[in-house]
């Protein structure tokens, strides 16, 4: 597992910043999930979480910058491999999601449940990696850099995880309504209703992406001290 270091120019103490997600059950998706998924996580850099440092990849994380590292300056090439569509709907379960779904097709007297009338899924998957010597190099070179130290003093303070990335899962976030299969006029009418709302609730209430491109989804993260 990859450990990172994030530039904590975002301000460590700063309050509104996310604390890392409380556990949750979900299949295997190729590393520790990233909640919420996002763009901008890279192979090799190094960042840090509100949590106790853990290798265990059940439980979701929210990863802050600590130091990039520019993989071309060290003639460090990753390697893209890519993946089947990932069907991303577990993720309604582990959030809470479930219920407020629920609630949407109820008030619209729409039947049936959220996979009989959409898709959410991560298309285009590309699993992205570096190796762990190479990953050690970095490191090594990088972490005690004055642009990359600074960090030491406050995350240890804080007791908080540091970790390096050494893999991620990254793609399109899709949510959709699934293609017409017979449904009635009025049928397709409440679902046409139901999709900006699907879309409004999971991401301001349940904190979901619902769309994006290059999202990375998990991280397979090592600690770092």
């Amino acid at each position: 597992m990859t450990r990172h270091f994030l530039s904590i120019a975002c301000g460590l103490l700063a309050a509104g910043c996310a604390t890392s997600p409380p556990g949750s059950v979900s299949p295997d998706i190729g590393g520790r999930e990233l909640r919420p998924a996002r763009a901008g996580i890279n192979v090799g850099s190094l960042y840090f979480a509100r949590e106790q440092a853990t290798e265990d990849r059940s439980r979701p994380v929210n990863l802050e910058r600590l130091c990039e590292v520019n993989l071309e300056r060290y003639a460090v090439l990753p390697v893209d491999a890519r993946q089947s569509d990932l069907d991303l709907s577990f993720k309604l379960e582990a959030s809470g999601a479930v219920s407020g779904i629920k609630n949407i097709f109820v008030n619209l007297g729409l039947g049936g449940n959220f996979s009989d009338h959409f898709e959410y899924k991560l298309t285009n998957v590309v699993d992205r990696s570096i190796t762990y010597q190479e990953a050690q190099t970095l490191f090594t070179d990088r972490a005690f850099k004055r642009d990359c130290s600074h960090w030491r003093k406050n995350i240890s303070r804080e007791n908080w995880a540091r970790y390096q990335i050494l893999s991620i899962k990254t793609g399109d976030i899709v949510l959709r309504r699934k293609a017409d299969s017979g449904a009635s006029a009025d049928i397709k009418a409440k679902i046409a209703v139901a999709e900006p709302q699907l879309k409004a609730a999971l991401s301001r209430s349940y904190n979901l992406a619902v769309s994006g491109q290059g999202m990375v989804i998990a991280v397979n993260p090592i600690i770092r001290e």
